[in-house]
């Protein structure tokens, strides 16, 4: 097999495993996708409107309103009870656009008042598009569908538009409902984020690889061409790296990682974490440094995934550290009660308990207190420029995160710009 065909056999495989990742992350949104198509075109039948408007409007309007032919008054309070069991919002309003009805679902998703009947529907749902179509909806006949955003919520709601209609046909208001796609919002916006993050990190060594193949079949002198390849072989490891993060992260968030638990002593871990990362800090002549605690406690935990913390850690530091910096690893016991503040160390809310608390301190350029609150988000880098030419997938601190919690602890960093770094972690005591 010639080298171009090995090249382009790895590359072939990369994109394989990485479509096969994403194909995977995606079912869940398209079956989500799919129920909700269905169900929204699923519209009520005339029979069904008639008996919407008849159990819901009875117990709103004057039984001698003359735009309405209201019955089977004995019905409403059962079909009351099983609106406000259903997770979708419902409203009904009448002719002039006031609220003759609605569900807790709705008043929740629109943060309205508790009882909302005899307002204007503007009122609630604060969307004056969504106050004209239900008006255009009552005055044609025709279904209307509207999403909106409201800012009292920031969630992501489809509003429905339904005229509803008397026995002669008549139209005497309008059903809406309101579905919550928040979620399904969500994971499109993630499937975007990964298909792009993916595609971006593939491309470059991808194409770095094609004018290596490139320049190597123009048979350049053995000096060079050892060095091409030294090249080639970094980049596939580079793509390598990120199908693995890629592969491990899916396992971690679908819960197929099964953790050892055992009573464990703390140092020899981060010492082993230490010996693996000390030839890169010596050649950007960093000094690492470690504060031990005696007594130190042993810590339930599985040695090999902490150490795959650590080590994410520290690589981290030694690469955004400039040279001649100092990297420090200490761990203490931290005694937490129920009612504690966060601490100084910018803690996130933590469970009460006994714990190990691990921390890696560096002196090197430091995260913006935006970036900081993102940072353990897949793919995201705190300056793109400065990763591209540092490396890194932008998974590492994802997978932290999940190992740690796995194991019941919390992870979190404090920084200043201009002057370093700390990530801190806990660790249940054994």
């Amino acid at each position: 097999m010639t080298l171009l065909e090995l090249t382009l056999t790895v590359a072939t495989v990369v994109l394989t495993v990485s479509l096969i990742f994403t194909v995977r992350r995606g079912r869940q949104l398209e079956r989500l996708r799919v129920a909700r198509d269905q169900e929204s075109t699923a519209a009520p039948s005339v029979a069904e409107q008639d008996e919407v408007m008849t159990l819901t409007l009875s117990s709103s309007l004057p039984p001698d309103d003359p735009s309405l032919q209201l019955g089977l008054p004995n019905c409403q309070p059962l079909f009351v009870a099983l609106v406000q069991t259903i997770d979708t919002g419902v409203i009904v309003v009448n002719r002039a656009c006031q609220i003759v009805f609605h569900n807790d679902t709705a008043i929740h998703l629109l943060a309205g008042q508790p009882d909302m009947r005899g307002s204007g529907l503007i009122t609630l749902v604060r969307d004056h598009q969504a106050d004209r179509l239900a008006h255009d909806a009552m005055t044609d006949g025709e279904q209307r569908e509207l999403t909106i955003r409201p800012l009292a919520t920031g969630r992501t709601l489809h509003l429905q538009f339904v005229p509803l209609y008397t026995a002669s046909r008549d139209i005497v208001g309008a059903l809406i409902t309101i579905r919550d796609l928040t979620q399904i919002s969500m994971l499109e916006r993630a499937r975007r984020d990964l298909v792009a993050n993916v595609s971006h990190e593939l491309r470059t060594p991808l194409a770095s690889l094609k004018l290596l193949v490139e320049t190597l079949q123009s048979a350049p002198p053995p000096d060079i061409a050892a060095r091409m390849l030294e090249q080639m072989a970094q980049e596939i490891d580079a793509v390598t790296q990120l199908v693995d993060e890629l592969h491990e992260l899916s396992r971690l968030e679908s819960g197929r990682v099964s953790l050892k638990l055992e009573p464990l002593a703390v140092w020899p871990v981060i010492e082993r974490a230490i010996e693996r990362i000390r030839p890169q800090a010596e050649r950007k002549h960093h000094t690492i440094c470690t504060e031990p605690v005696s007594d130190l406690p042993p810590a339930l935990m599985d040695g090999d995934r902490i150490g795959q913390v650590l080590l994410n850690l520290l690589h981290n530091a030694v690469k955004f550290t400039p040279e001649g910096g100092t990297i420090t690893v200490a761990a203490q016991v931290l005694h937490i009660a129920v009612d504690d503040p966060p601490s100084r160390t910018d803690r996130p809310p933590h469970p009460a308990g006994t714990w190990i608390l691990i921390s890696v301190r560096d002196t090197g350029i430091g995260i913006s207190s935006r970036d900081i609150r993102r940072i353990f988000e897949r793919f995201y880098k705190v300056d793109r420029a400065r990763t591209r030419h540092t490396g890194g997938t932008g998974l590492g601190l994802a997978i932290a995160k999940h190992l740690v919690e796995g194991h019941g602890g919390r992870i979190w960093a404090s920084s200043q710009e201009g002057r370093g770094s700390t990530f801190w972690f806990t660790l249940p005591v054994a």
